[in-house]
């Protein structure tokens, strides 16, 4: 049980920055936004769509509606989808940060030859 609430956590996280950069979803987001009015809090000055602590919140409720259909094919497409996307994202911070370190080395040695 603890680890699919892992996967859905992961699952939720990938959505919520999907929802917030990803450019192909931003006319969705844009136009959402435009048709729920209702959804716009003057105190916070922001909509909840561009709140990502707010849009984690549904994000998560729209996940715990997942896990109850979890067996579905479909629902675990989507969420190894998910899960796999942000996982890669570390993966190449992590690859990105070893290459940086190894171009600091290169560099170091270049200046001592000199």
């Amino acid at each position: 049980m603890g680890i699919k609430y892992l996967i859905l956590a992961i699952a939720t996280e990938a959505a919520v920055e999907l929802c917030k950069k990803a450019a192909p979803l931003q006319g969705i987001r844009e136009w959402a936004i435009n048709k729920t009015p209702f959804l716009y809090s003057e105190r916070q000055q922001s909509h909840l769509l561009e709140c990502p602590y707010c849009l984690s919140v549904w994000a998560g409720a729209l996940a715990m509606t997942a896990f109850f259909f979890m067996d579905s094919t479909v629902v675990l497409f989507i969420t190894g989808t998910l899960i796999l996307q942000r996982l890669s994202n570390f993966l190449h911070l992590f690859f990105s940060y070893l290459r940086d370190k190894q171009m600091d080395l290169r560099v170091a040695r270049n200046k001592r030859q000199e």
